[in-house]
């Protein structure tokens, strides 16, 4: 019982995953730090550091922190500024640990949150080239090569290692096939298998004398720590500290490794099966601690890795000891197996660095941007090529400008909208400005003004504005007082007065019928406004309307509809929106199959005779409920006195039946089919112009006077679309 809470308490997961974890970075510590040009043993003092410090320190349970590749790119370069001297960049790298403790307690771990995808991208890519560069001669054992000579045609003098090209090239190739095969979801990764083969086949060479056998020059030479600790051991060279490229390259560093970090970290935690969450500040400093060790006591700059991390989870971690256990057993490595580790080959390294930057610079990453257009490629590509051509920073700081420079591109031609519109009382044109208005908004506001043409309307609305800079406001009213004046544009502000209490505000009642408006209208105008607003409709363009005002006014100054529409009651076939309307436009008659009753002449001859409306529209409507039961009650040769169940329906049914009957007569269906009922539908409507007509004499004076116009139409619920079926 005892030894199953203590298995619980320590979760033995943990130790597994630390071991597996340890697996991966061992060769990933050495051949990072030969990609940088760092000496060896610092990439194991990194990750020693980083698994047991951060490890502890870190608030995350996924993670595990090392020397990363990201970062070869900026220690390359900063060694090289620095002439080869590594003592002093351990000074950049104790510095850019304390500028992440700064970092972290200002919590400024939301930075990364602004670095757009692109960017990273670009930055991984060029990374990915650069590793692929730089390890190239290492694959195929030259010594003394340098890509600067060879531009150059310079006599490089190389020297050529067959042993070490032919391990390097085995391991690039067992990797590879090792990772395409299911043989990959055995414990043992595929970076250790080629390790431990490229050891296996040199000491073989060595066992048989071969001339095959790697130079030692070719190999890993760690320092014996039990030998000579000073001599092993790099510590920081003090006396450059009045160097100013110690302190530039400590910003560069603090910078891309705490941007890694952050990325890293998120990614691990979705990679976590219980989704914990990790303080990104606490990982801040926690890594800035780290690094100022690491500094101290001759390691590499170090980051959390998303290699091991994701290892770590996919091995079954459940707390952040398996990141310590992992440190731990590599000091177990650098103290007792440094006899083992000098026989690894560097080509073979390489070839794990080669097979990692070519991750992440896939030709697939490359068109998956491309595809998505030249705003996400051309960014990308230029984070990538100004890191090659500078370096990390100010790759970054281009790429950054790049993308900033689309956004403001959008700003200055997609802040705001421009929309023409067909209101009531005619064309207006409406500039819509967006949720927040600054001087980026300048160009494109006034661009919209300038088109604006003499006698125009034009309404500028604000109602979506949550912030406008004074400057704007001041261009709008330089406008309205002098060029709208001089050029007679009728210009209406809304929503100012939210922002600014000078603000000149007078509403253009265009969306509300007015007495005046509809004395003025004919019937043929209100039947053209009303095939525009199905338009609109249909086109999802519906206009923006001020709902409260409408019901205002019209509450104050009463009702002028211009038109009364007879519809279905069906929920698919709203009146107003049908035919994008307002509050105080439309009557609107809903019942079930527009039928005509002595209640329905009754409201139309209030809506024309009392309210002056000018159009009289009977609307069907596809797929009717009432008329499909009319025409299955037809064809069943049944009455409408057996539907007891609904007994007032025949008020409904009943006047449907003269338009099936005279439908089944033209087309003598033997099923309800389409056609059919699409006969039915339009005879109806027919039907029922008829019954007014013929049973309202005023409304029948009133069509024969043209006052008012009286028509038929049918609804598509299927497209939005109302067909008109002629006009009386």
């Amino acid at each position: 019982m005892t030894s199953k809470i203590f298995i619980q308490r320590f979760h033995l997961k943990d130790f597994l995953s630390g071991a597996v974890v340890f697996l991966v970075a061992l060769p990933l510590c050495l051949g990072i730090a030969l990609a940088s040009g760092a000496p060896i043993i610092s990439g194991i003092i990194a990750g020693i550091v980083g698994g047991i410090l951060v490890g502890f320190l870190s608030g995350s349970h996924i993670s595990v922190a090392g020397p990363a590749a990201g970062l070869t790119a900026v220690i390359l370069v900063q060694l090289e500024l620095l002439g080869g001297n590594y003592a002093a960049f351990l000074l950049s790298v104790m510095l850019a640990g304390l500028i992440q403790i700064v970092f972290g307690l200002f919590k400024l771990g939301f930075f990364a949150n602004f670095i757009p995808n692109n960017v990273i991208l670009g930055l991984l890519a060029a990374i990915g080239l650069i590793l692929i560069f730089s390890q190239i001669p290492y694959l195929l054992g030259l010594s003394n090569f340098s890509w600067n000579a060879l531009v150059q045609q310079n006599n490089l003098n190389l020297q050529w290692d067959k042993g070490a090209a032919l391990i390097g090239v085995v391991s690039l190739g067992l990797m590879l096939l090792w990772d395409q095969t299911p043989l990959k979801k055995w414990i043992l990764p595929s970076a250790l298998l080629a390790v431990v083969c490229a050891v296996i086949i040199n000491a073989l060479w060595v066992i048989m004398r071969s001339t095959w056998a790697i130079d030692s020059a070719n190999l890993i030479q760690l320092p014996n720590l039990w030998d000579n600790p000073q001599s092993a051991l790099i510590l920081p060279d003090w006396t450059a500290l009045n160097n100013p490229l110690i302190y530039t390259g400590a910003i560069t560093l603090a910078v891309v490794a705490s941007l890694e970090t952050l990325l890293n970290l998120e990614a691990a935690d979705k990679l976590d099966p219980q989704k914990r969450s990790s303080p990104p500040n606490r990982e801040l400093w926690a890594q800035g601690i780290g690094n100022m060790v690491s500094g101290a006591i001759g390691g590499m700059p170090l980051t959390s890795v998303i290699v091991r991390s994701s290892v770590n989870a996919s091995a079954g971690a459940k707390t952040k000891c398996s990141a310590i256990i992992h440190g731990v057993l590599l000091l177990v490595a650098v103290l007792c197996l440094v006899p083992i580790m000098n026989m690894i080959p560097l080509s073979a390294l390489a070839a794990i660095l080669i097979l990692t930057g070519f991750k992440l610079t896939h030709p697939k990453l490359y068109k998956q941007l491309y595809s998505k257009g030249i705003k996400q490629f051309l960014p990308f590509i230029i984070t990538l090529g100004a890191i090659l051509a500078t370096d990390l920073l100010t790759g970054i700081l281009i790429g950054l400008c790049c993308s900033a420079a689309f956004i403001l591109y959008g700003n200055f031609n997609k802040g705001l909208k421009v929309y023409k519109e067909h209101h009531l009382h005619g064309f207006i044109t409406r500039i819509e400005l967006p949720s927040q208005v600054s001087f980026l908004n300048r160009s494109a506001l006034i661009s919209a003004l300038e088109h604006i043409h003499r006698g125009e309307k034009l309404v500028i609305d604000a109602t979506h504005v949550n912030d406008m800079d004074a400057d704007i406001f001041h261009l709008i009213q330089e406008y309205q007082q002098e060029t709208a004046l001089r050029r007679k544009i009728d210009v209406r502000l809304i929503g100012f007065k939210a922002h600014y209490a000078d603000a000149q505000e007078s509403v253009l009642d265009i969306d509300i019928s007015t007495a005046a408006l509809q004395k003025r209208l004919s019937p043929q105008d209100v039947i053209a406004l009303l095939k525009a607003g199905n338009e609109r409709f249909v086109q999802n363009e519906r206009l923006q309307r001020d709902i409260y005002r409408q019901i205002r006014v019209t509450a104050e100054d009463g009702q002028h509809p211009i038109a009364a529409v007879l519809g279905c009651m069906d929920s698919r076939a709203p009146t107003e929106m049908i035919f994008d309307v307002g509050i105080g436009d439309l009557f609107s008659l809903r019942i079930a199959g527009n039928v005509a009753g002595q209640k329905v002449l009754g409201s139309l001859e209030f809506a024309c005779e009392a309210k002056g409306a000018k159009v009289i529209m009977v609307l069907g409507h596809t797929d009717c409920g009432a008329v499909t039961s009319a025409c299955q009650l037809h064809l069943a040769g049944q009455s409408i006195q057996s539907l007891t169940k609904m007994p007032h329906i025949q008020y409904v049914l009943g006047p449907l039946n003269e338009s099936v009957s005279r439908a089944a007569e033209l087309i003598q269906p033997r099923q309800l089919s389409p056609a059919f009922l699409e006969q039915v539908t339009q005879m109806n409507v027919h039907y029922n112009i008829r019954y007014i007509l013929e049973n309202s004499s005023v409304l029948g004076q009133m069509v024969e006077d043209g006052k008012v116009a009286i028509v038929g139409a049918v609804y598509d619920v299927k497209t939005g679309r109302v067909n008109f079926l002629g006009e009386n």
